[in-house]
């Protein structure tokens, strides 16, 4: 049985090398994912090689870069801004996902936001 899907956001270059902050849709479906508990909604298992965490100073500045690896990011404390080189910002605060994948073209800018460091954890994809 499928169900609504989740929503996110992912961060990519187009055919010109802007980066781009687009919607990111990834379907679940209910099942049997660890028996005998009971099923829930699970997406399709992406392949991953490396994982880790980040810690992001308080007021650390990014400037425009793209991303090194194409990775999910995922917001554990702290708050960050995104910008693609379009212009278009995102805030990114605990709870947020991003999937950064402008490893090519001109990148985006980020900061750490606020009083607090930012700890990430990030999979590489």
């Amino acid at each position: 049985m499928m169900t609504a899907p989740l929503k996110f956001i992912r961060l990519r270059p187009d055919a010109n090398g802007v980066s781009r902050f687009e919607s990111l849709s990834i379907n679940v479906i209910r099942k049997d994912f660890a028996p005998p508990a009971p099923s829930f909604s699970v997406s399709e298992l992406t392949p991953a090689s490396q994982c880790g965490f980040l810690s992001v100073p308080a007021g650390w500045i990014g400037d425009t870069h793209p991303s090194p690896i194409r990775m999910w990011v995922f917001f554990l404390s702290g708050e960050m801004e995104f910008q693609a080189s379009d212009g278009e910002k995102r805030k990114c605060v605990p709870g947020t996902a991003l999937l950064l994948e402008d490893t090519t073209g001109e990148g985006h800018k980020s900061r750490v936001i606020g009083d607090c460091d930012a700890v990430l954890a990030v999979v590489r994809l």
